[in-house]
């Protein structure tokens, strides 16, 4: 259809841009003539039909154009500017492909993935049907803090988002409760404290603590006190989506917010690059645990903790420092000759390194001679015994070589072997893996260890071994 001449019958707030517009009389159409490249910025227009040619652009910025009928495009080309929270920190568009670092649920049994330090009366019971733990305190100088057993790896230049869910106890004067990504000495995190709630980011850069604290009437984004952008006023006491994205790289921003109706609100963005008076790292590392902590001094509190995760959005590439320890030759261990299982070699972290990412990825095991031979590979675990030794002054790891007795730890692998004088090796984890990851209680300070311990039906039996691993921070 050709399109009609322009006419001049147009609102007045059309008017400055009547020779773009066209009027079909006979069908009440409007039509946009884009070959004088139109811009529409200070007026919302209903009309019906919308008709757009390809001469030019049309640009419609500030308000909105709602159409009542229909809106063809002819060889035109539309943009769209995602919202904030539909990209990733670095600006990429979130899509289905992220990589999960962590995940809780809680599902049937306490999963034994975080640590727990409790102070005073303070208490921290599990709960089957509800799938959460109840954090409680009831008089001055209690706590109850719960923290990963791991840390988890921030890679430069992807977006490490976490998400952790609760229920807090009404604000409440005397009581100080946290939730997030976080230690002692670094992290992000969701503060209520008294009747205040917080965004805050501790810092260690400096070699002492310097928390960047902002109260909710100086969050940046949406306040959720019914005045931002969504009209949702918060209530922590109810259950709750908290969030962070972090760009790290020392340097970069950190989004924080809560996930409420399926929206990702951002709350308050800490900016670090480019500003004024910012000449080192925000914070040491991004390489955090997730962490739960109730305090009160003097009311009664609780916090209900239920579900967490770390992911790495746009996966993760395995990099870093790759190493091993092995018995040297004509030193193996002889194994008891009762069949009971003695620990062979041993790997755990540096208590100065605690927060590293240490990663086992393949082992071996060698008979001397002939026998029928079992493994465990323990993950968690405590020995008793024997020497630690430095695997470096650029490493994170101790091992030792001849631990006597294994006390406590998880079995995560076993299996038989068997030789005729030769060297056999056991089947071994060539792709990485976090599931095997060095693990610590940052609460305690004890460094749990991946121990491989064997037995066999033989006398006087020697078995060498060695571990491999990767030191990705």
């Amino acid at each position: 259809m050709a399109i009609p001449e322009p006419t001049e019958v147009a609102p007045w707030y059309l008017r400055n841009i009547t020779q773009a517009l066209a009027l079909d009389e006979t069908s009440g159409n409007v039509y946009i003539r884009t070959d004088a490249n139109v811009s529409i910025e200070s007026a919302n227009i209903t009309v019906g039909n919308v008709g757009v040619t390809s001469f030019g652009n049309v640009d419609i910025s500030g308000n909105s154009l709602p159409v009542t009928g229909n809106i063809t495009i002819d060889n035109s080309s539309i943009t769209t500017n995602f919202q904030p929270t539909q990209t990733d920190a670095f600006g990429r568009l979130r899509v289905s492909n992220p990589l999960t670092l962590f995940d809780t649920q809680n599902r049937y049994f306490d999963h034994d993935l975080f640590a727990t330090s409790v102070t005073g009366s303070g208490n921290s019971t599990y709960n089957a049907n509800s799938s959460t733990f109840l954090l409680s305190v009831t008089s001055n100088g209690d706590s109850v803090i719960r923290e990963t057993y791991k840390t988890f790896i921030y890679q430069p230049g992807k977006s490490l988002l976490t998400l952790n869910t609760f229920a807090m106890t009404t604000p409440t004067a005397g009581l100080t409760q946290r939730v997030g990504y976080f230690t002692t000495q670094n992290g992000i995190f969701f503060e209520v404290s008294g009747t205040t709630l917080n965004m805050v980011i501790r810092s260690y850069s400096s070699g002492s603590i310097v928390e960047d604290r902002i109260p909710q009437s100086a969050w940046n984004g949406d306040k959720l006190n019914g005045t931002g952008s969504s009209g949702i006023t918060i209530d922590p006491a109810l259950t709750q989506i908290f969030w962070t994205d972090i760009e790290w790289l020392g340097v970069g921003s950190v989004r924080t917010g809560f996930v409420i109706n399926g929206q990702y609100i951002v709350c308050h963005t800490f900016n670090h690059a480019n500003q004024a008076g910012n000449t080192t790292t925000y914070m040491t590392t991004a390489t955090l645990p997730l962490r739960y902590e109730l305090t009160s001094s003097g009311p009664a509190g609780t916090l209900n903790q239920i579900c967490s995760t770390v992911i790495s959005e746009g996966g993760y590439s395995l990099s870093g420092l790759s190493r091993s320890i092995g018995h040297s030759l004509g030193s193996p261990i002889r194994l008891p000759n009762d069949q009971s299982f003695k620990p062979l070699i041993a790997i755990r972290l540096k208590s100065t390194n605690p927060d590293a990412i240490v990663l086992p990825i393949a082992y071996t095991i060698a008979a001397v001679a002939n026998s029928i031979y079992k493994y465990r590979i323990y993950t968690k675990a405590i020995t008793t015994g024997g020497t630690w030794t430095s695997a470096g002054a650029n490493s994170s790891v101790e091992y030792n070589l001849a631990p006597t007795a294994i006390s406590s730890g998880n079995i995560s692998e076993e299996a038989f072997i068997i030789s005729s004088n030769q060297s056999s090796q056991a089947p071994s984890q060539q792709e990485f893996s976090f599931i095997d990851q060095l693990q610590r209680n940052g609460l305690s300070s004890v460094m749990y260890e991946y121990v491989i311990t064997a037995a066999t039906t033989g006398t006087n039996q020697d078995l060498y071994a060695s571990i491999d691993w990767q030191e990705v921070s």
